[in-house]
């Protein structure tokens, strides 16, 4: 779980990234980015119900995704992130699934290889 001063809690913050962010995709993640000088970087992860309908499934996923960013603070620039898991993304085994996120998040350089 990430620490208070990461987290991306507040609905209309959540709602700014998605409004005005950046977007990033492949396949299984979206990533939504919202550049925030100074403030550090705040993440959340979303999973909805379409990629599965069990919440059991639905949270494993966020928390995989969750600790591969918790372990990896080493985004390029700082700002409010939001990823949106996709359908696609559940049948993938979890090594494949962080590794799919990793390349993405290389590819649009927001982070350090």
């Amino acid at each position: 779980m990430f620490n208070r001063k990461s987290r991306l809690a507040k609905k209309k913050d959540v709602e700014r990234v998605f409004a005005r962010g950046r977007g990033f995709f492949n396949p299984y993640f979206t990533i939504k980015f919202l550049r925030k000088p100074g403030s550090g970087s705040r993440f959340t992860v979303v999973v909805s119900t379409k990629v599965s309908k069990r919440a059991v499934r639905r949270n494993r996923l966020k928390r995989l995704l969750r600790e591969f960013i918790r372990m990896r603070l080493l985004f390029l620039t700082e700002g409010d992130y939001a990823v949106v898991v996709k359908p696609a993304a559940e049948k993938l085994p979890a090594k494949e699934y962080l590794e799919k996120f990793k390349e993405l998040a290389v590819s649009a350089r927001l982070l350090k290889t």
